[in-house]
């Protein structure tokens, strides 16, 4: 490779595209504005059937790595890794094979990814998820003989076992991850490793109040909520809250947006309570037909818990989203929320759960349009200064650059 070209940086995910990842999609397209050239990896193909219009401005090339099967092409790439480099060859195959059959699978997989990063000329390698992929990751690295870093979000610290995440951590040059939650409960599990804050952005000018229509003065008014269908969103709360609201006489409409295996739960729920009229399931969207949605609402609301199994939000990208838009919004007190939304402030947070108080502050933001406002306009302000993408992926290119990972390029950028 010549000297003067700078080396990318790979970036390794599970899935490529998918549609409720938009927060790496932000990411990627937000590395490309700053000039720093990157290589794509996907362990697994998109299951979803469509796909955001963003997608498309994407110009890093995309390599598929292999599954664990035993090709010729993997033979090869294997052999050739061990050839030159037995003894980081031999330290990952170790490291694998004490974590039993899935290390195996994992190091099957992580040769073939090694020889393609050195194809690539790529010296770095981050990861998104500090679970599986994470796996992966550190044997890749290791085989390659280069350093790597993760990013961890939500699902993956909390369902993973202290033990797995001490490893990772200990391992990659440093980890970002999105809330000070986060930071907080990684750094208590391996307080030497270099964990770093650094909070998702968006593009403020896709989510901008101009594009807010509102809905017809003859409709009652709207209330949106984006995301997967998981317990941990708390859907059947908002659903519970709406047909308190409409026992008390208040019109309001309702549109989930989002897919997941809670659907047929949440659709008995909304049946049950009377409820078919007015609130909607409206399925998988692109982000095209979410920003309607967003322009259509008068209220935004997060109603998260925390799941049985642990599993929990950080800070929902859709509700940076709708911030950005302007929205009044109501969320729950859980995770990284209340870092972003400051109750009474840039909207209202409650308990999660409770139902009551969640149509309870619904009703006060439909009831009180001058101060809904106040807060959409205390939202959009918020998003500004502390999400923008632009800004936050500053941390990521910084720590590259101090790690000497893309040398000058990443410190012109960041700069």
């Amino acid at each position: 490779m010549n000297s003067l070209v700078p080396a990318p940086l790979g970036v390794l995910v599970r899935v490529w595209p998918k549609l409720s990842e938009t927060f790496i999609l932000e990411e990627v397209l937000g590395l490309e504005r700053k000039g720093v050239g990157l290589r794509l990896y996907a362990l697994d193909a998109p299951t979803d059937a469509i796909a955001h219009d963003a997608v498309a401005r994407v110009r890093s090339p995309l390599q598929r790595v292999a599954a664990a099967v035993a090709t010729r092409e993997m033979v090869a790439r294997h052999a050739r890794l061990a050839a030159a480099g037995p003894i980081g060859y031999l330290g990952a195959l170790a490291t694998a094979l004490r974590r039993g059959r899935a290390g195996w699978r994992d190091f099957v997989r992580a040769g073939w990814l090694a020889a393609q990063l050195r194809d690539d000329g790529v010296r770095h390698l981050h990861v998104h998820f500090i679970s599986a992929p994470a796996d992966i990751a550190q044997l890749a690295a290791h085989i390659a003989g280069i350093p790597f870093s993760i990013s961890a979000h939500a699902k993956d610290i909390y369902l993973s076992r202290p033990l797995d995440l001490r490893r990772k951590l200990q391992a990659a040059r440093f980890t970002v991850t999105c809330t000070e939650a986060n930071r907080a409960t990684l750094a208590a599990i391996a307080p030497q490793a270099p964990v770093r804050l650094m909070y998702h952005g968006i593009d403020r000018e896709v989510f901008h109040p101009s594009r807010r229509t509102g809905a017809p003065a003859q409709e009652a008014p709207l209330i949106v909520a984006v995301g997967r269908l998981r317990a941990k969103k708390g859907l059947d709360t908002l659903i519970d809250a709406c047909r308190l609201l409409h026992e008390r006489g208040e019109r309001v409409r309702c549109e989930i947006v989002g897919y997941g295996e809670e659907h047929d739960a949440l659709a008995r729920h909304i049946a049950s309570a009377g409820l078919a009229d007015h609130v909607r399931l409206a399925g998988k969207l692109p982000r095209d037909q979410v920003l309607e949605c967003y322009a259509r609402a008068a209220v935004f609301v997060q109603p998260s818990r925390i799941a049985a199994d642990g599993d929990r939000d950080g800070i929902p990208n859709v509700l940076l989203e709708a911030m950005a838009m302007g929205l009044p919004v109501v969320a729950s007190r859980v995770s990284g929320i209340p870092e972003l939304v400051q109750d009474g402030v840039n909207g209202l947070l409650v308990e999660p759960d409770a139902a009551p108080a969640l149509a309870n502050a619904i009703s006060q933001l439909l009831r009180q349009p001058q101060q809904a406002a106040a807060f959409g306009e205390r939202a959009r302000a918020t998003v500004a200064g502390a999400f923008d993408n632009d800004v936050n992926l500053g941390t990521l290119v910084g720590l590259l650059a101090t790690s000497h990972v893309c040398g000058a390029q990443c410190a012109l950028v960041g700069g």
